[in-house]
């Protein structure tokens, strides 16, 4: 098993664990096409990035950060804007969508007021056949790595309170609980973690 960067390449991949892994979350409810989208802006945005953890050729976990969540989207709305209205084309008659993806660009102000660092884990996930094997932890010590090499010294998360997988996975990672906030009606944890242990 090798850990290597995120590309474009995996893009599609990735979406797909995501969508598998994290089967409740909003961004899952948008469909393949769109989150295979956000991935390759994630890959291709140079304030964010990603690893992958291949076997056999095949990806079984992934880890995203970005530095900065406003500065993510602003890059996916001026450089794939059309690309994601387009993906979205279907969905946005429904007013608990646009509510959803309202609340979504929001996000990055009113955790603002909450002090925490603007660098964020965004998303990680094992596929079932990749547990227990220690996968997730490494992906968090390399993405760790490069947030030092980025000059990165703390990283939030956000994870459903319910999650307890998730939250425990944090916790055996370094992350320290650091308040609570409701998003899309689900109330989720904020961890920080230093990346520099």
């Amino acid at each position: 098993m090798k850990i290597v960067s995120m590309t474009f390449l995996n893009a599609s991949s990735v979406a797909a664990l995501h969508i598998d892994g994290i089967n409740t979350g909003f961004i899952s409810s948008l469909g393949i096409d769109f989150v295979t989208a956000l991935y390759e802006a994630i890959a291709e945005d140079k304030n964010s990035f990603g690893f992958v953890a291949i076997e056999n050729e095949k990806v079984l976990g992934f880890i995203a950060f970005t530095t900065n969540l406003k500065s993510l989207y602003k890059t996916v709305i001026v450089k794939k804007g059309f690309k994601f209205i387009f993906l979205l084309a279907g969905k946005i008659f429904s007013p608990k969508i646009v509510r959803k993806i309202i609340e979504t660009l929001f996000y990055p102000n009113r955790i603002k007021k909450m002090n925490l660092p603007s660098a964020e884990l965004l998303s990680i996930v094992v596929a079932k056949e990749g547990q227990g094997k220690g996968i997730a932890k490494q992906l968090v010590n390399t993405g760790f790595e490069e947030c030092s090499k980025r000059n990165i010294d703390r990283v939030k998360v956000l994870v459903g309170a319910d999650n307890e997988p998730a939250n425990n996975l944090y916790l055996k990672c370094g992350f320290s609980p650091a308040g609570q906030i409701e998003n899309h009606g689900v109330k989720s944890n904020i961890y920080i973690a230093k990346t520099n242990k």
